[in-house]
């Protein structure tokens, strides 16, 4: 068991060896010629060692506006580093709200500064403060003097246990995320309000727990408080002390609708609203598109149709004042999405809802959404290749099962909007830590992903905006090449391009993840997705036993076999194509399926859906025709490997890259191959392609 007089004990040996410069007579040299440090580079130091996040590098809608100081610019080369310690309460402004960053530090400021960031009591910072100010004959802190202090102290105490999110902001639910800076110290925590006792208490650690989820049962409505204890231990150090960290969790029972501006049209320029109910668990978005003529809601939220808020009467008053016709499009089918689609068939509105997704809405984990088979029969069905126009923006549906089967996305091509519900990810830190794609293999949703966006810029179509189903603000190009690259990576590295879940209690631990960059740091631009099983099982979340080039079903499985340690890595078999791009000419596709046919009842009838999608390229079909316009000669291929990593890609014999041009001379019936020998150097595929002058 610690006590506290040994942290104290060895924070004052620390201190008095290399502050005040006990038994060393070189360090009562106050000519000594290292520099005195600046209070930006100190500050700067001390924040980047305790990884404190800036509030400019996460997305958390429940944070406030971070505090500034009137002498320091974010952009400063130590400027997010000092705001976010201000941020966290380890320094303050001076009476002119300054910080004086070029100033010089005293002893006692940096005394002050570090029992701050090592959470020590305030009879411990007022012990060792005048325990080494009144040994030390320097009142100004060498550049040399911090270096070794701070090293020191990294070694002799352990951090103090931090927690993410942020305590001061209200919220219906928390990702709780417990750290220490120490290497290798564990965390004990506690989340009953008792004190965490080492080698008893819970351990905490991102593989075990992931973030953490507290969020509010209807039956706590409309508030409570979180309440976490934690102290952070390792073998031969002082303990920190025992940190407590308050969540206030508040979400109404009832709430109106509430929306906000996004994008401000024009003659050319479609308006697009965001529309949201702060008494909604998970507090999805729907986005309400204006046109020149028509009007579209793109997915109905979560608040129950019996609910005295009404979605249609608060866009028809609210947002569609000129009654332009409305309707609503469905863009997945889960009950966070699609809750209010009675109330627009009540209305006299239409609903567009894709087939694939009918049979998880009469029933189940969501209820039955609609009431009576006459409500079901007016449902439109809405699938891949049709389009909404709404004067002056035309949108083009695309289908992208992986969420949910009937998934849907939109896309302006001339404005670059792209509506996608839930299929690209959530980036709001702190509240959805991953998105589940487990619908379908990797492989399969690598090759749908990159043939939906090779159709977003066909005919110089545009991604300049993107919509997910619960960011608060548009994302970027970026984040779909950030879904492509999630994807590509456990394609490339099997099992080492997964990790553990980070969305805790949502998923068993160690759910299978794919995960790029950092929630806390790197603002929108990462993402979490779950691919299904848990790490290390025997789950398949790649393809098994697909077809030869002859049609014949294979052995070939490019799962990693886990169980043996000398079987060969699965993932390095791909020898198949993902994609393939073809300008000057069009690809006949074949039919794709990627789950079992469902049967069920609809509308009074029995009906089945098919999962798949026609005149789509499969990797593991070999033969296809490319119709070429009469009077085109050349058409150029741009070939995608599964795998990055392939040892060959060969056209007509010729080497070329991945994702390179190649322009080939063609007529009626000339023929095109595509050689490709895989990671492993051993399997090969070879891909033929015929043209038709048409």
């Amino acid at each position: 068991m610690y006590r506290r007089n040994n942290w104290l004990l060895l924070l004052m040996v620390a201190l008095c060896l290399f502050l005040s410069g006990c038994g060393d007579d070189d360090n009562n040299d106050s000519t000594k010629s290292s520099a005195n440090i600046t209070k930006a580079e100190f500050v700067g130091e001390v924040s980047a060692y305790f990884q404190w996040p800036h509030p400019d590098d996460y997305n958390d809608i429940w944070k406030t506006e971070p505090k500034k100081f009137n002498d320091v610019e974010t952009t400063d080369e130590y400027g997010k580093l000092i705001e976010a310690a201000y941020e966290e309460g380890v320094i303050s402004e001076d009476a002119s709200g300054n910080f004086n960053p070029d100033s010089t530090v005293t002893y006692a400021e940096a005394a002050e500064i570090l029992a701050e960031a090592f959470k020590v009591s305030d009879e411990i910072v007022e012990a060792y403060i005048d325990e080494f100010t009144s040994q030390s004959n320097q009142e100004l802190l060498s550049t040399a003097d911090f270096n070794s202090l701070f090293n020191d102290l990294k070694e002799t105490i352990v951090a103090p246990t931090y927690a993410l999110p942020r305590q001061n902001y209200a919220a219906p639910r928390r990702y709780v995320k417990l750290y220490t800076a120490t290497p290798g110290a564990t965390i004990y925590y506690t989340s009953d309000g008792t004190d965490p006792v080492v080698g008893e208490s819970e351990v905490y650690t991102i593989p075990d727990k992931g973030h953490i989820n507290e969020a509010l049962s209807n039956d706590q409505l409309p508030e409570r408080d979180v309440v976490y204890k934690a102290i952070s231990v390792k073998e031969g150090m002082a303990p920190s002390e025992i940190q407590t960290f308050t969540w206030h969790l508040y979400r109404p029972v009832e709430a109106p609708y509430e929306s906000k501006l996004i994008v401000e049209g024009s003659g050319t320029t479609p308006t697009v609203y965001q529309i949201y109910n702060n008494a909604e668990s998970v507090r999805a978005m729907a986005w309400y598109i204006e046109g020149q003529t028509k009007a579209m809601l793109f997915d109905a939220l979560q608040t129950n149709e019996s609910s005295p808020y009404n979605l249609v009467t608060y866009i028809q008053n609210n947002l569609n004042r000129s009654g332009k016709e409305l309707f609503l499009v469905i863009g997945h089918e889960h009950g966070d999405h699609d809750a209010q689609a009675p109330n627009f068939l009540a209305a006299g509105l239409d609903v567009y809802f894709n087939h694939r997704g009918w049979s998880a809405v009469i029933g189940g984990y969501f209820g039955k959404l609609f009431a009576t088979d006459e409500e079901e029969a007016q449902i439109i069905d809405v699938e891949e290749g049709d389009s909404f126009d709404l004067g002056g923006a035309s949108f083009d549906v695309y289908a992208m099962p992986g969420h949910a089967n009937g998934n849907i996305v939109i896309q302006d091509k001339v404005h670059g909007l792209i509506f996608s519900s839930d299929i690209y990810g959530c980036t709001r830190a702190g509240s959805a830590d991953n998105v589940g794609v487990s619908g379908l293999k990797v492989d399969r949703l690598l090759s749908f992903t990159q043939q939906t966006y090779s159709n977003y810029k066909k005919d110089d179509g545009k991604t300049t905006m993107l919509f997910t189903g619960h960011d608060e603000s548009p994302l970027t190009d970026n984040n779909l090449r950030l879904f492509e690259a999630a994807l590509q990576q456990v394609i490339d590295n099997g099992e080492a391009g997964c990790s553990p879940t980070l969305r805790g209690n949502n998923n068993p631990p160690y759910t299978r993840t794919t995960l790029i960059g950092d929630m806390w740091k790197d603002g929108t631009n990462w993402i979490a997705l779950s691919i299904g099983g848990i790490m290390g099982d025997d789950y398949e979340y790649l393809t098994n036993s697909p077809t030869n080039a002859a049609g014949e079903t294979t052995a070939i499985n490019y799962n990693t076999d886990l169980t043996d340690s000398d079987a060969e890595q699965g993932f390095m078999k791909y020898s198949v194509l993902s994609n393939i791009d073809i300008e000057g000419g069009e690809l006949e596709g074949v039919e794709v399926s990627w789950a079992a046919p469902v049967e069920f009842s609809w509308g009074g009838e029995t009906i089945t859906t098919y999962n798949s999608l026609p005149n789509k390229f499969d990797p593991w079909t070999y033969n296809y025709i490319i119709d070429v316009p009469t009077g085109n000669d050349t058409i150029t291929i741009i070939p995608t490997t599964m795998s990055t990593q392939v040892q060959s890609i060969e056209i007509n014999g010729e080497q070329v890259d991945y994702r390179s041009r190649t322009t080939i001379p063609v007529n009626d019936g000339t023929i095109i191959t595509i050689d490709i020998v895989a990671p492993d150097a051993v399997t090969t595929s070879t891909y033929t392609f015929t043209v038709h002058n048409i």
